[in-house]
């Protein structure tokens, strides 16, 4: 360590000298300025502020109008479909109505996905109620629902005498807007049923809201429906409510206090809807906007800069000098040219901060070097231990299929599922030596599963796929999704009586994020969780304890897995990871 300075050396404090100096400077040319700026400030932004805030909102409206109006055009697409058609105009017979409910609810689905709204992100489901009593639901993302009691909902509130397009909230689920519109048959007049479309409003407000200012907000609301840009504004929402006043036609502009604070709002009727959409900015925030004021003042301005600078130069020779001298020993610091900083002599806090900033880089890099290798020892450990561990109770109850299969039967069916387990047991093995892989490998890992499964239950378990467009190149954890199709199976579908379906599904999230979720209709349970990594659950399975760790190590907390269930229904497990082409 190198020996302390003297400290009995008088020098003056870097604070005092530059407080003192520009404390005086700036309270001169801020007094000369200041007087005139607010004069003309008041009467400009007032103009500005209106011109903004009606133009923002005209914008909005318009994006809003734009999507109900997408969400409307789609809905033709679905009555274009003839199967679809088809199962409107004339009643599913019992004994084929499983069979074509799935392909019908599969052919929602891909409609959906060939529309622009799948790729804004903020349709949750769609129903289709027909006027012969079957009812049509697909999901589109991975949020579930229970369909029977908004079935029941939905059809109380839809009036069948209405020919345009409907929106209303639905009492059991005030976060999200329901879109329907009457289907007829294009034939014969007659009403054949209704469509409706489950609209996230969280989500479509923050799609036709991406462009504002963090620091405005927009309340799209009538006597039903309330959907705000920023869920912390509900009580200045309310003020908002009570006090605007709105007239017949066009843009009313005013200035009202919402919840103590004066907002400047612009506000609009929408007759299509039904709706009043309005922009609030806080006044505060509008005054702050100066360049339209520059002009007024720009004489006296360069006047009060020329001074300013006059003196800065000095200022800034006498304080930047010795910055200037530290900044380049750190650089050579971090170049690896230089251990340390040499003595500071021209301030007193230069000297001692040098002194601190040596001790601190030689405990840091002694503590660095320790820590790291532990860490690293550590992680690679576990996450090798959690990968290396496997149930083997799928593999004995294949086997034991094989085995009773090849006892009774002379089948080609027995020489693919013996292909297929081998494949199987191959891909363990090399996954183990590699932590991640591709999507598309641990997906043909899951069908050789999935497979395998249905060739043990016969035609007891459905399943269906569906991968995002580009998403089958990017990695992933090795062995991710297979146990949570092993829990859904073992823990759902198994002790489910009757049929029961198994959904994959991976998607591309706002935030450049990978969500995959795994769901399934068989016996759920109680509760709704996020799963930490010592949940102790006779539910879950040791593959989705040791799967969610993993995660953990990998990722942190926000990777970990997301557990919704519905006794008796379904259950549904998730979890997101960022996208990465590499480890």
């Amino acid at each position: 360590m190198r020996p302390r300075q003297p400290s009995n050396i008088h020098r003056p404090t870097l604070r005092s000298f530059i407080t003192i100096t520009i404390s005086l400077i700036v309270t001169v040319v801020l007094l000369c300025s200041i007087c005139f700026f607010y004069i003309k400030t008041s009467r400009i932004l007032q103009d500005n502020s209106r011109e903004s805030i009606t133009n923002q909102l005209d914008q909005i409206n318009s994006l809003i109008m734009e999507q109900i109006d997408t969400i409307d055009s789609v809905i033709p697409l679905f009555m274009s479909n003839n199967l679809i058609l088809d199962a409107l105009e004339a009643p599913l017979s019992k004994g084929t109505q499983d069979d074509k409910r799935f392909l019908i609810e599969r052919q929602m689905s891909y409609i959906y996905t060939s529309t622009p709204l799948s790729g804004r992100n903020f349709t949750n489901s769609i129903y289709i109620l027909c006027d012969n009593n079957a009812v049509f639901h697909t999901y589109t993302s991975g949020t579930l629902e229970d369909v029977n009691s908004k079935i029941i909902e939905i059809s109380k509130i839809v009036d069948t005498s209405q020919t345009g397009l409907m929106s209303f909230p639905l009492e059991s689920d005030s976060g999200h807007i329901y879109f329907a519109r009457n289907l007829y048959s294009s034939n014969t007049g007659r009403h054949l049923g209704i469509i409706v479309l489950n609209i996230d409003s969280a989500k479509f407000m923050k799609y036709c809201t991406k462009t504002i200012n963090p620091e405005w907000f927009i309340t799209l609301y009538n006597s039903d429906i309330e959907i705000l840009s920023d869920s912390g504004r509900a009580a200045q929402s309310l003020d908002l409510k009570n006090l605007l006043t709105l007239p017949n036609t066009g843009i009313t502009f005013q200035e009202q206090k919402l919840s103590g604070e004066p907002y400047y709002i612009a506000a609009r009727k929408l007759d299509e809807l039904n709706l009043i959409s309005a922009v609030a900015a806080p006044k505060e925030l509008m005054l702050q906007d100066l360049n339209a004021t520059l002009k007024s003042y720009l004489l006296l301005l360069c006047v009060t800069i020329l001074v300013a600078l006059a003196s800065a130069i000095i200022i800034s020779r006498a304080v930047t000098k010795p910055i200037s001298k530290m900044v380049f020993h750190i650089n050579e610091i971090s170049n690896g040219s230089q251990e340390a900083l040499p003595p500071m002599k021209l301030y007193q806090e230069f000297d001692a901060w040098a002194e601190a900033f040596n001790d601190m880089l030689s405990k840091l890099d002694a503590s660095y070097r320790e820590n790291l290798q532990k860490q690293l020892l550590l992680k690679n450990a576990e996450i090798r231990t959690l990968q290396s561990q496997i149930n083997p109770h799928f593999m004995f109850n294949v086997l034991n299929t094989i085995a009773w299969k090849a006892q009774m039967l002379d089948n080609e069916e027995i020489y693919q599922m013996v292909i297929s387990l081998g494949e199987l047991m191959r891909m363990d093995i090399l996954s183990k030596n590699d932590s991640f892989i591709t999507l598309e490998q641990e997906i043909e890992y899951v069908k050789l599963y999935i497979y395998l499964q249905q060739m043990r239950f016969e035609d007891k378990i459905s399943s269906s796929i569906r991968i995002a467009p580009g998403l089958m190149q990017y990695k992933i954890p090795a062995l991710s999704i297979q146990p949570l199709a092993e829990n859904a199976i073992i823990h759902g579908l198994e002790p489910k009586k009757g049929k029961g379906r198994l959904e994959i599904q991976v998607l591309e999230t706002d935030e450049h994020k990978m969500e995959v979720t795994v769901m399934d209709d068989g016996v759920g349970f109680q509760g709704t969780a996020k799963m930490e990594s010592d949940t102790k659950s006779t539910h879950t399975h040791i593959g989705l304890k040791n799967l969610n760790k993993r995660l953990l190590l990998l990722f942190g907390e926000d990777a970990q897995l997301r557990i919704h269930s519905i006794p008796g229904r379904c259950t549904s497990v998730s979890f997101t990871i960022p996208i990465t082409e590499s480890e």
